[in-house]
């Protein structure tokens, strides 16, 4: 998805709302390991800073994933902001600019795709949970512990080389 500002560059205006969807993969990072719900939604907003355009863009994603305890199929919504920055003329670049991150605007264009696909691949959480309270499953047997307990609960079983540390807690002067 290309997003020409070419329109907005030559106006007075000093910022532009736009929104989309992304309704496939059509970037250069390889998400075949993402089960990605497509269409992605995001919207935006440019400004015009003069030397320099920055991007304001909100992504709204969905994907198919498991629960980390439990490992129940799962859709993860994922709502995430990026902010970029587009030099109008790169050979105009001041040194204390410099430490800035920019983009390429190539002929008055922002490929949308590639910012939006490594904003995904950047956001995506660490943990995914079907709930909050997720019980998870039972180390020993399997069963999901969301369902009700297991006869593995009842059935403490002690490594016998902690047994040592189990008198600690059963002396009474502790």
């Amino acid at each position: 998805m290309k997003l020409d500002i070419r329109d907005f560059l030559q106006s007075s205006d000093y910022k532009m709302e736009f929104n989309g969807q992304l309704k496939e993969q059509k970037s250069n990072y390889d998400i075949s390991d993402l089960d990605l719900i497509f269409p992605v939604d995001y919207d935006g907003i440019i400004f015009n800073l003069g030397d320099e355009i920055m991007l304001d863009l909100s992504v709204k994603y969905k994907y198919n994933t498991q629960c980390d305890r439990c490992l129940k199929p799962m859709i993860e919504d994922v709502e995430t902001n990026l902010k970029a920055f587009f030099l109008k003329d790169i050979e105009n670049v001041f040194e204390d600019e410099a430490s800035k991150e920019y983009f390429d605007l190539i002929d008055n264009q922002i490929f949308l795709d590639d910012l939006i696909i490594s904003q995904i691949i950047t956001s995506i959480p660490f943990k995914s949970l079907c709930k909050e309270e997720c019980k998870g499953i039972c180390p020993k047997c399997g069963k999901d512990l969301n369902e009700g307990s297991c006869k593995c609960d009842e059935e403490i079983e002690i490594d016998p080389r902690f047994g040592k540390l189990m008198d600690l807690f059963n002396d009474e002067e502790v």
